[in-house]
């Protein structure tokens, strides 16, 4: 059996790499430095199944509020349970990405317990 596609998308090679070194033995963790690489990896792998995406709001080119708006248009969420990652904890950020159907919220920085959590809520949304 194929593993599960987990996407980190996050301009941070410190958080792309902390995800994989957690995951790397469990999913096929592929990263992105911004939303327009998300989207290609996900044209790219549509046939695949994906664990999920975590995705950051703050990053170059395309932001994770801009891939979030081409989820909804493309209705990739019922595909792919996203969990947002972001150092942006504000209220009006916080009321913004939770109009969309999102998993859960990650602030970062976060440690290796919290991360692992997160994955298992996108594991199980995944299978609903």
């Amino acid at each position: 059996m194929e593993t599960k596609i987990l996407l980190v998308v996050d301009d941070s090679s410190i958080i792309t790499n902390f995800v994989n070194k957690i995951f790397k033995d469990e999913f096929n963790v592929i990263s992105a430095k911004d939303g327009i690489d998300a989207i290609k990896i996900i044209r790219n792998n549509f046939n695949k199944e994906f664990v999920g995406i975590l995705l950051d709001l703050n990053m170059p080119l395309l932001n994770g509020f801009e891939v979030l708006e081409i989820f909804e248009k493309n209705h990739l969420f019922q595909k792919i349970p996203v969990c947002i990652l972001t150092g942006d904890d504000t209220k009006d950020s916080l009321d913004k990405v939770f109009k969309y159907p999102i998993v859960d919220v990650l602030n970062k920085p976060f440690s290796e317990n919290d991360i692992k959590t997160t994955i298992n809520k996108l594991v199980l949304r995944g299978q609903k």
